[in-house]
């Protein structure tokens, strides 16, 4: 949990509404509200999603490539890390809030042998200099992988698809 709620945090110091790249792609129309990055995990594996959508995607990824390159080599921000680290304190604050959020996030802990407390602990004890070992350990691009989801209707099918099938029916559109 440690790990996961350290990657929480560089998702957010990377590209998370306070970011210097989520201001620039926002404000030059490049991405929704929507852009973030989020973490996945899953038995022996947790990685980090950069996730939102955009009319032009390569033109994203490239300022996300160059934005994790410069964090790499110059550091995480001190300011940014900080506020970070404080939202997620609120988050979990917060959710203690109300009946359902809190008892949902009680058995989340409670399943991984934890307590909130505990997670309070944990999240107090990250430091700026584990955000910089793990932006040099974890995001490299040896380690990186891009998809992309298309529309509906708007991926070009090959060009034998395109034919008919063998049943003399009309190929379907993906």
């Amino acid at each position: 949990l440690a790990t996961e709620a350290l990657y929480d945090i560089l998702c957010d110091v990377v590209c998370g509404g306070m970011s210097p790249l989520y201001r620039r792609l926002y404000d030059s129309g490049l991405v929704n509200p929507g852009f973030d990055g989020e973490v996945m995990r899953v038995d022996g594996c947790c990685c980090l999603l950069f996730t939102g959508e955009s009319d032009e995607p390569d033109t994203v990824q490239h300022m996300l490539l160059e934005e994790i390159e410069r964090v790499r080599c110059e550091g995480v921000d001190e300011e940014i890390f900080t506020l970070c680290k404080n939202e997620k304190y609120g988050e979990l604050l917060e959710n203690l809030e109300n009946a359902e959020d809190s008892a949902s996030q009680i058995a989340d802990f409670a399943l991984s042998g934890q307590t909130v407390s505990q997670q309070i602990d944990m999240l107090a004890g990250l430091t700026l200099a584990d955000a910089n070992t793990a932006m040099r350990r974890i995001l490299q691009k040896d380690r990186m992988a891009v998809m992309r989801i298309l529309p509906d209707g708007s991926a070009a099918l090959p060009e034998d698809e395109d034919e008919e099938n063998d049943g003399g029916e009309p190929a379907q559109e993906v």
